[in-house]
């Protein structure tokens, strides 16, 4: 009886600690990078954040959220997505899209590229478990994009 009861102790704080994890693994992008964060990363006044989150079954999540400059077509975009086992991998294996080239960055969740993609945009995506972080910005040389995207990647990955 001693040990029926220790072992459902047991699993109890083990399941509240998974959910616990888990719940804290979202992340609502505007409540990390806000918008003065934006208005330093673009150089230029930005419009509120556009966009949303969104939940669905089997653990989908996605927060997905833009800054826009006032003026000067400068633009900041994130899309914070936790997807069911294997999908985030998935989606960052085809990455950049149409093929084209990447570098590596070290140093960010398990795996992370940059690009400039065909829309104009210098895009970070990194890959940590079940997660894929995208940001991009428009406007502004590709070396200072990458490192104003390192920065908001270690603000959204100390949150997870």
């Amino acid at each position: 009886m001693k040990h029926s009861l220790i072992a459902g102790l047991v699993i109890a704080v083990v399941g509240l600690s998974a959910d616990s994890a888990w719940a804290g693994g979202k992340v609502d992008i505007p409540a990390v990078i806000t918008k003065a964060d934006a208005e330093k990363i673009l150089g230029v006044p930005v419009k509120d954040a556009q966009g949303g989150n969104k939940e669905g079954k089997d653990g989908f999540y996605d927060s997905e959220w833009s800054y826009e400059g006032v003026k000067g077509g400068k633009t900041l975009v994130f899309d914070f997505l936790i997807g069911p086992p294997g999908l985030a991998a998935t989606m960052f294996s085809v990455l950049p899209p149409g093929g084209g080239k990447s570098t590596k960055v070290e140093g960010f969740g398990d795996k992370a590229i940059f690009y400039h993609d065909k829309t104009g945009l210098d895009m970070m995506n990194i890959l940590k478990g079940d997660t894929l972080i995208t940001i991009g910005i428009h406007g502004i040389p590709a070396a200072a994009a990458l490192e104003h995207e390192k920065a908001a990647a270690r603000k959204i990955l100390g949150r997870l």
